[in-house]
């Protein structure tokens, strides 16, 4: 009897440090005008503002923190793992059609590359395509 409750007490900790969180905090600093971060039933997340308006509504897997990508753009995250942004004020300004983007300025300044299909081409900073992803391979080059 001993020997199992030494067993259970030890493995304890490890059981409940290991347990993931269901939801991230969000800091006012990653998103903006102190938007909270809400999940529906299914946990997709979105925002509603200080008086309880939607802003965004709960239909992404995931939003990172304004300000990674784009000053006032946040990369969101569809349930079929595509990508793209919305902005501060809740806009989609590119449409999560893709599976990668790029940080800009990687290759061109103010362009980030981005891949569908295996395939890779480039968005600039206002949200448009101007390279469509319909090529194979786009090596970076030293600059």
């Amino acid at each position: 009897m001993k020997k199992y409750l030494f067993l259970l007490l030890s493995l304890s900790p490890i059981v409940i440090y290991s347990q993931e969180q269901p939801f991230k905090s969000i800091s006012v600093i990653e998103n903006p005008s102190e938007w909270v971060l809400i999940f529906d039933e299914f946990g997709l997340m979105g925002y509603i503002n200080s008086e309880g308006k939607e802003i965004v509504p709960p239909i992404y897997e995931k939003i990172h923190p304004f300000g990674e990508y784009k000053e006032n753009w946040s990369r969101v995250e569809t349930l079929e793992g595509l990508t793209g942004f919305i902005d501060s004020t809740g806009k989609t300004v590119v449409e999560p059609k893709y599976e990668y983007i790029e940080k800009f300025g990687e290759y061109k300044a103010d362009w980030a590359l981005v891949s569908l299909y295996n395939h890779y081409g480039f968005i600039n900073t206002k949200g448009e395509e101007v390279v469509p992803p319909i090529y194979a391979e786009i090596p970076i080059l030293k600059r």
